[in-house]
C-alpha cells in the first residue's frame, strides 16, 4: 500500500486495500491518502478522522493537509492544535511541522513558515518513512523560499530532491524549479523543465499546477496571450478537481493580465473569484493589490492612494518580490496622473526591493510591460543618470534580449510588418494582408462572409476565398507563432499570436489617449503617424479611422481645457499647437490657443495668434472666421 502511494499508483493502492481481509490502521492511513490523491477527498478525510479518533496520531496532520487543499484553513489549524504530539511518529511529526509552515505561509507569516518547513525537512531526512516522501518536504520548503524571493536556494532544494523522487513525486519539484528558473530569466531551462513535466503522468491534483506554471513562464516572457490561456486552463482544471486555492491564485494571475491590458470589468470579476477561493492574509493582500491596480486603470477616484496602501501592506508582510512588482504598478499609476517625481520615488523603492532578492527579473518584467515606466528609465539612460536603477536596467536588458522579438504591426500612415526591427517579407500584397490581419485582430473572429463583405469588397466569393487562403498561408509562414485558424464548427476565422508580444500602433494610440492625461495625450499624438490603413476604401477601416481621430481630438480638447482651468497655460498652448497640426480647421482649438496665449503672454502675442488662426481657417475652410483675443 505504501509503495503504491509513493509510486503514484493511487488506483492500485485502493485495489490492494480493498483486497485485504484485515487491514491495519497503517493500511487504512495510506489508503486514505490514495483516495485524497485521486480527488476523492471526502472519503479520504472520513477515514483519517476515524483513525485520529481511534488514537492514530499521524492521521491528524494528514487530515490538515486535506482541509488545506479544500481551503478550510481554520479546520486545518484546529486539527493541528488538537492533536496529541506524543502519538506522532517521526513521519507524523515532520508532516505536522510542514503543515504548520504552509498555514503560516497562507497567513503571510513568511519567516515563521520558513522556520517550520526547514524543521520539517530536517526531520524528514532522518526518519525512514518520511524519507520516502522527502520530495514533498523539499517542495514545501522551496515554495516558502521562493515566496521570500530566494529562488536560488529554492531551486537547490528542489534539484537536490529530484534524484530520490518517484515519477509521481517529481511533479511539484519540477514546477517549482521551472518557476525559479523563469523568475531568474533562465527561460530555456524553465521551458526544458516544463517539457519534462509534460512527459510525467499527472494525477488530478497536479495537472492544474502544471498549467499554472506554464502561465508563469509565459507571463515573465511577455507572452500575455499564452499566459492567459495557461492560467485559464489551470483555473478550469482546479475548479473541476475542487482545488480552491489553486483556482484562486490562477484567477489572481488572470486579473493581473486583465489589468495590464486595461480589461477592468473582466479583471474585477477575476479578483472577486480569487477572493472567494484563495484564503489567508497573503492571498487577501495580493487580491487588494490587483483590485487597486484595476481601480487605477478604470480611473476611479482615489485609486492611486488605494494602490499605495495595498503596496505598503504587501511590503509589511515581507513579500519583497510582490512589493517590488507593486511599486512598478504604482510608478505607472503616478505617471498616468503626470506625477513624475512620485513615479521615480516608487521606482526607487522597486529598486530597493530588487536589491533584497537574488537573481530575479520579474520586477523588470513588470517594467517591460508598462511603456510609460520603460520610457522614464530609458530617459535616465540617455541622460547618463541611471543611479539606483542600474540593477533594474540590467534586468530589463536581460528580459528584452531573452524575449522573442515582438510582432510590430504598422497601420497608421502606412503599412508595415516587423519582427522587432526586422521587416517581415510576405509573398502576397502587404496592404491586403495587413487589412485581413487588422480586421481579425479588431473583430476577434469573422466568418468568410464577413471578410468577403468588408475586406474583399468587389471580389467574387471564390476569388475572396482563394485570396484569403493565400494570405493566411503567407502570414503564418512569415511570422513564427502567428496562426489564423478556421473553426469548422462555428465557421469563423480568427488571429492567434503565440509566444511573442504584439505591438500595434493603433492600440498604442488608443491606450495612450484613454489615459485622459496630458502625458497620455502627448504620447498618443507622438505615436499617431497618420490615418488608419490610409489606402483602404473599406467601410470598416473608414469607421476605425474616424473613431480614432475623434478620440484623439475630443480627448485632446478636454485635456487642454483642464490645463487652462489649472492655470497651466504654456502646457495647454503646446498641446493645442500639436492638435492643430492635425486638425487645423477646428475653430474651438484655435479659440483655446488664443486664450492660452493671452493669459500666459499678453494681448499683443494673442492678437498675433488671432491673425495666424484666421489665415489658417481661411485657407482650410474658404471663409473668414471671426476670432477675438478677448476672454
Amino acid at each position: 500500500m505504501l509503495e503504491a502511494l509513493v509510486q503514484g499508483a493511487f488506483e492500485e493502492g485502493c485495489r490492494r486495500h480493498a483486497a485485504l481481509t484485515s487491514p491495519t490502521a497503517a493500511d487504512d492511513l495510506w489508503a486514505a491518502q490514495c483516495l485524497v490523491q485521486l480527488g476523492r477527498r471526502a472519503e479520504g478525510l472520513a477515514i483519517l478522522l476515524r483513525l485520529q479518533a481511534a488514537g492514530l496520531g499521524d492521521a491528524a496532520p494528514l487530515a490538515a493537509v486535506v482541509y488545506r487543499f479544500e481551503g478550510d484553513l481554520e479546520a486545518a489549524r484546529d486539527v493541528l492544535a488538537e492533536m496529541d504530539a506524543w502519538q506522532l511518529t517521526g513521519f507524523g511529526e515532520a508532516l505536522a511541522w510542514r503543515e504548520r509552515g504552509m498555514l503560516a505561509l497562507t497567513a503571510a507569516r513568511v519567516d515563521e513558515a520558513l522556520v517550520w518547513t526547514r524543521r520539517a525537512w530536517r526531520l524528514a531526512v532522518t526518519d525512514p518513512t518520511a524519507q520516502l516522501f522527502l520530495p514533498g518536504f523539499a517542495a514545501a520548503l522551496a515554495m516558502v523560499l521562493a515566496t521570500l524571493g530566494q529562488d536560488h536556494a529554492a531551486a537547490e532544494y528542489a534539484a537536490q530532491a529530484l534524484p530520490v523522487a518517484s515519477s509521481a513525486q517529481r511533479a511539484p519539484l519540477l514546477w517549482i524549479l521551472s518557476a525559479c528558473y523563469a523568475r531568474a530569466g533562465r527561460f530555456s531551462e524553465a521551458r526544458e523543465v516544463l517539457e519534462d513535466l509534460n512527459a510525467v503522468a499527472l494525477g488530478p491534483q497536479s495537472a492544474p499546477l502544471r498549467a499554472y506554471h506554464w502561465g508563469v513562464l509565459h507571463g515573465v516572457q511577455g507572452d500575455h496571450a499564452g499566459a492567459a490561456a495557461a492560467f485559464g486552463e489551470a483555473a478550469a482544471l482546479a475548479r473541476e478537481n475542487g482545488q480552491v486555492e489553486t483556482e484562486g491564485f490562477a484567477a489572481l494571475q488572470l486579473a493581473a493580465l486583465d489589468s495590464t491590458a486595461g480589461r477592468t470589468d473582466q479583471g474585477r470579476v477575476q479578483v472577486a473569484r480569487a477572493r472567494s477561493r484563495a484564503r489567508g492574509v497573503r492571498a487577501a493582500a495580493l487580491c487588494d493589490l490587483q483590485a487597486a491596480a484595476l481601480g487605477v486603470r478604470g480611473g476611479e477616484c482615489g485609486s492611486v492612494k488605494t494602490l499605495q496602501r495595498a503596496v505598503d501592506r504587501v511590503g509589511a508582510l515581507g513579500l519583497r518580490r510582490d512589493e517590488g512588482e507593486g511599486q512598478v504598478m504604482l510608478a505607472d499609476a503616478y505617471l498616468r496622473v503626470d506625477n513624475l517625481e512620485a513615479a521615480e520615488g516608487a521606482l526607487r523603492r522597486a529598486a530597493e526591493c530588487r536589491a533584497a532578492l537574488g537573481r530575479n527579473v520579474t520586477v523588470a518584467a513588470h517594467i517591460a510591460d508598462r511603456p510609460r515606466v520603460r520610457e522614464v528609465i530609458g530617459a535616465r539612460v540617455a541622460r547618463g543618470t541611471l543611479g539606483f536603477l542600474e540593477e533594474l536596467w540590467a534586468d530589463l536588458q536581460c528580459i528584452e534580449q531573452a524575449r522573442p522579438a515582438p510582432l510590430v504591426l504598422i497601420t497608421l500612415g502606412g503599412y508595415g510588418l516587423q519582427l522587432g526591427e526586422v521587416p517581415v517579407r510576405v509573398n502576397v500584397g502587404l496592404r491586403r494582408a495587413l487589412e485581413v490581419l487588422a480586421y481579425l485582430l479588431l473583430r476577434g473572429e469573422a466568418t468568410l462572409e464577413d471578410l468577403q463583405t468588408h475586406v474583399f469588397d468587389g471580389r467574387s466569393p471564390q476569388a475572396a476565398r482563394d485570396y484569403l487562403h493565400v494570405t493566411r498561408h503567407a502570414l503564418t509562414r512569415a511570422v513564427p507563432g502567428l496562426h489564423l485558424p478556421f473553426d469548422r464548427g462555428r465557421a469563423v476565422y480568427r488571429a492567434d499570436l503565440q509566444g511573442r508580444a504584439l505591438r500595434w500602433d493603433l492600440t498604442v494610440v488608443q491606450e495612450a489617449a484613454r489615459d485622459g492625461t496630458p502625458h497620455g495625450v502627448n504620447r498618443a499624438l507622438s505615436a499617431y503617424t497618420g490615418a488608419f490603413l490610409p489606402h483602404s476604401s473599406s467601410a470598416w477601416a473608414a469607421e476605425v479611422r474616424a473613431d480614432l481621430e475623434w478620440q484623439l481630438l475630443t480627448t485632446g480638447e478636454r485635456v487642454a481645457r483642464d490645463l487652462l482651468r489649472r492655470q497651466a497655460e504654456p502646457e495647454a498652448a503646446t498641446l493645442l499647437r500639436r492638435l492643430l497640426q492635425l486638425w487645423p480647421s477646428e475653430v474651438a482649438l484655435h479659440e483655446l490657443l488664443i486664450s492660452a496665449v493671452r493669459v500666459s503672454q499678453g494681448r499683443a502675442p494673442a492678437a498675433l495668434e488671432v491673425r495666424r488662426s484666421q489665415d489658417v481657417l481661411a485657407r482650410e475652410l474658404g471663409v473668414q472666421v471671426a476670432l477675438s483675443d478677448e476672454t
